[in-house]
């Protein structure tokens, strides 16, 4: 696997990487530490995918694994957070009371509703990455969006 292969990932997909990331650490240092370790991986298993959705999904995949393995880690667990809002859309004024809505939401629903609204994911492809059942995705898409409702009426 060449130099040119990893810029290419890291140029298509490194965007979508850092997000997800941030969606489940909720710091942008940890979210930067999991995409440096995302692409290292993918640099360091040589591996071929069968087409850039594939190569997508197996990237959201290892960056899930891994944000979440920094969440466990006991130094992480006992921090106090720093007010960082991730970034769905663009930063203007108008739709700032948006992106603050979202990141109310719980980070395990947060970034279903990323991949889901934001990426174009199915639920049962949504299933697949985070590994649960295409019902559970189902409900937490619903219970999101009740939540957001609620918080966007108010």
């Amino acid at each position: 696997m060449d130099e040119a292969f990893i810029k290419e990932s890291i140029d298509k997909f490194g965007n979508i990487i850092l997000k997800a990331a941030f969606s489940i650490t909720g710091n942008l240092s940890d979210a930067e530490d999991v995409f440096s370790d995302v692409f290292f991986c993918l640099w360091q298993k040589q591996k071929i995918f069968d087409s850039d959705q594939h190569q997508k999904a197996w990237l959201i995949r290892v960056a899930i694994n891994k944000a979440k393995n920094i969440k466990k880690q006991a130094f992480n667990r006992y921090r106090a957070e720093l007010d960082e809002d991730i970034i769905f859309i663009n930063e203007d004024d108008e739709n700032r009371w948006i992106r603050d809505a979202l990141n109310q939401l719980r980070p395990k629903d947060r970034v279903i509703v990323y991949l889901h609204y934001y990426q174009g994911y199915g639920y049962k492809e949504i299933g697949k990455m985070l590994k649960i059942g295409e019902s559970g995705v189902k409900s937490r898409v619903m219970r999101a969006r009740e939540k957001l409702k609620g918080m966007l009426r108010d």
